[in-house]
């Protein structure tokens, strides 16, 4: 009988630590203004205020981790403990994660050089051109999906924090770039170079939601607990 006591306590005991030391791992990359990181190294941006926003009231302890996009995704798909955002729905990632909560909507057009003084009418159009997009994120898999071919017309890079140069200094290797336009606002108020760029097409076709989501196995009562949170936000 002592025996069992014992058991049954340590049993208790060993659910109280491991519940006190559940912390959730959430991944994003630098993405603004959505989310992005300043001056200070701080995680800034409305996207971030309103994914500390819902965590925090839903009382779960959490780390928020700024990634490249590929890595960010790949932990995301991977890992049963981790949740993602700022993330594009579509079918291809539909059945991947679970959609907790909308974010923000957003629109992505192609950008060129005004120097190039390239006109396009249809995303059949940029076809004829070289195409940077970020490995991985919803351009991508979009351009994939229509007829785009990586390494021919499809140019993957990790990150457009040196989108300037790369179509400034190699111009026969980018022609075209695809940008949220609010990261393209975001661009025109810190870097003055962004003047050289003006959007060419506009993807209505591309105008999606944001979303926090998670990996399709993570806890059933911690997605409860955020979806929750979320709902009594609104």
């Amino acid at each position: 009988m002592l025996l069992k006591f014992v058991f049954g306590f340590s049993l208790l005991i060993s659910s109280i630590v491991a519940h006190a030391q559940y912390k959730l791992n959430v991944v994003t990359e630098n993405f603004p203004n959505f989310q992005y990181i300043n001056g200070e190294g701080e995680l800034i941006g409305a996207a971030a205020d309103k994914v500390r926003m819902v965590l925090d009231n839903a009382q779960i302890d959490y780390h928020i981790s700024v990634q490249t996009w590929t890595t960010a995704y790949n932990t995301a798909a991977r890992d049963s403990n981790t949740c993602i955002f700022s993330m594009a729905k579509n079918d291809q990632r539909g059945e991947k994660f679970n959609w907790i909560f909308p974010i923000s909507k957003f629109t992505t057009s192609f950008y060129a050089l005004k120097s190039s003084r390239i006109d396009i009418e249809s995303v059949e159009d940029a076809k004829q051109y070289k195409v940077a997009v970020i490995k991985d994120n919803y351009s991508h898999q979009f351009l994939v999906k229509n007829g785009f071919i990586e390494g021919y017309n499809l140019v993957l890079i990790n990150s457009f924090d040196r989108v300037f140069e790369l179509l400034e200094a190699r111009r026969s290797f980018v022609d075209l770039v695809i940008l949220s336009d609010n990261q393209f606002k975001f661009k025109q108020q810190h870097d003055s170079r962004s003047g050289l760029l003006e959007p060419v097409l506009t993807l209505e076709n591309l105008n999606t939601q944001l979303y926090f989501a998670c990996n399709k196995n993570l806890a059933p009562h911690i997605t409860k607990k955020i979806k929750l949170a979320y709902k009594q936000s609104g």
